[in-house]
């Protein structure tokens, strides 16, 4: 029997590239620093973060069908988040968002983020499809409440 989530993180799943020094940077430098790609994006964040709190979250989003899509894909799966809401579409790239930090403050920030808006309501396919439950069975009786 597969787990049912305990709630689903709707938005978008993406890449963040951070590029950070604890130089001053003006325009024009150039700066040595350490880059990183960790797994970002407002549901993903949030679905990292219920992960913590033993909540078991499903991502609902796209990704594309990319080496960077498949490389998040199994990031997120090895975060322990359920991944079979998310649309992995050929015809779209997967999402970036790319930043400079300098002296722990960010100095430029890019967002390369269309598919979601792209995707739009196919993303939504779980949910009507019933994989993650419908509106007569909302998660199949599994849903815990998060309202207070």
């Amino acid at each position: 029997m597969t787990r049912q989530p305990d709630i689903l993180c709707i938005g978008s799943v993406l890449w963040d590239i951070i590029g950070r020094t604890d130089l001053a940077v003006a325009l024009g430098d150039d700066r040595p620093g350490r880059i990183s790609r960790v797994p970002g994006g407002v549901a993903l964040n949030i679905a990292m973060t219920l992960r913590r709190f033993d909540l078991w979250p499903s991502l609902i989003s796209v990704v594309g069908n990319d080496p960077a899509g498949r490389d998040l894909v199994a990031a997120c799966a090895g975060l322990g988040l359920d991944c079979t809401g998310l649309v992995i579409d050929a015809d779209l790239p997967t999402d970036t968002y790319m930043a400079i930090e300098a002296e722990g403050r960010l100095i430029a920030a890019l967002a390369d983020a269309h598919s979601l808006e792209a995707a739009g309501a196919r993303i939504l396919a779980p949910l009507a499809d019933g994989r993650l439950g419908s509106a007569a069975a909302p998660g199949r009786g599994q849903w815990r409440s998060m309202a207070t």
